[in-house]
């Protein structure tokens, strides 16, 4: 019997990095993401996508072991290994991805992917996992199996399917609240032509937000990580208040705020200087975006923009899509039907 799963990607808002430094993050779906089928086949593991223009194609033993270094599909014969931990049997299986969520563009590619072939697998077994049950599986995969410098926020994000603020425990712990929005908002999203280098970008900002005062580095790169790390997360709090009242100008205003703080930072750190991105906030703000700032990592991976009006999301739209490598789209923020949508003030 096919099985058939679609997981989204998503677009952080406001709090990227408080889910390994703590603090609070805001994060919406996006309509791109990940489209995995799962079919019966006669043995083994077997998985074909198009990726950026390139097919891929794989196969391996159903009870095949991890490969970390195992290229872009890496993640298949891992969720199949987490699964076997659980006592999961996973028949032979065809599974067949389609994906409009470009990769390595700070939009979760990777854990909406992950999502996804963990829920078809569970599904073509027979079983069901809850949504946080595959979040964490997902993040266990990339984690700890696979070696992938990331953290829990993004799987979390991914199977939520719906605005949702975060807030990060010192012990490890995370407390999730639906955000209704009060009004439908038009968010810009778009990607660059060439990844971000996220282990790079995460390295500088967590040696910095770690570093010792006896250290070597720079203090006031120190400084300014741990800041902005700061603004971040009080931003990510009154976003969540923005957005839920139908504050769309406040929302678009903590917007700027983090990407002044991130600018702050990369004038100091070399890792996370972005031009693309520096020049796209620029010319989103001059043409009537109430926000705009990166998403993601950083770096010149992706960048958002937040409009009230359509017409002016479109608008943006179109200028970046003018930009010489960009693919960008627009997502509607809104609450889900039938949710009553919170009273202004």
């Amino acid at each position: 019997m096919s099985q058939t799963v679609r997981v989204p990607g998503r677009a952080c808002l406001l709090g990227e990095h408080c889910d390994w430094w703590g603090g609070a993050s805001l994060t919406v779906p996006l309509e791109q993401g990940i489209r995995v089928n799962a079919n019966p086949a006669e043995r083994g593991l077997h998985l074909k996508t198009t990726l950026e223009g390139q097919t891929l194609e794989g196969h391996w033993p159903i009870d095949g072991g991890v490969d970390p270094a195992g290229g872009a599909l890496r993640f298949v014969p891992a969720a199949a290994a987490a699964l076997r931990a659980r006592q999961i049997a996973i028949p032979a299986v065809q599974l067949t991805v389609e994906a409009d969520l470009p990769a390595g563009r700070g939009l979760s590619s990777s854990a909406a992917f992950c999502v996804a072939v963990l829920d078809a697998l569970v599904r073509h077994a027979g079983c069901r996992l809850e949504d946080r049950e595959l979040a964490a599986l997902a993040t266990h995969v990339e984690r700890d199996l696979l070696g992938v410098a990331c953290g829990p926020l993004d799987p979390i994000a991914c199977v939520s399917r719906e605005p949702i603020l975060l807030r990060w425990g010192n012990d490890g712990t995370v407390s999730i609240t639906t955000i209704q929005p009060a009004q439908t908002l038009h968010l810009v999203v778009a990607s660059f032509a060439s990844p971000r280098n996220t282990a790079a970008i995460l390295q500088a900002l967590q040696d910095h937000a770690r570093g010792q005062a006896a250290s070597d580095l720079d203090p006031q790169a120190v400084a300014a990580v741990r800041a902005a790390l700061a603004t971040f997360a009080t931003e990510a709090e009154q976003g969540a208040v923005a957005l839920r009242g139908g504050e769309a100008t406040g929302l678009g205003r903590a917007m700027d705020r983090c990407q002044q703080a991130y600018d702050h930072m990369a004038a100091l750190l070399p890792a996370l200087q972005a031009a693309a991105l520096a020049r796209a906030v620029q010319g989103l703000k001059a043409g009537g975006a109430l926000g705009a700032k990166f998403s993601g990592a950083g770096g010149d991976g992706s960048v958002i923009a937040l409009y009230q009006d359509p017409h002016a999301a479109r608008e943006g739209q179109a200028w970046l899509g003018g930009l010489e490598g960009v693919q960008a789209w627009i997502c509607r923020i809104q609450r889900r039907p039938g949710a009553h949508a919170a009273a202004a003030g």
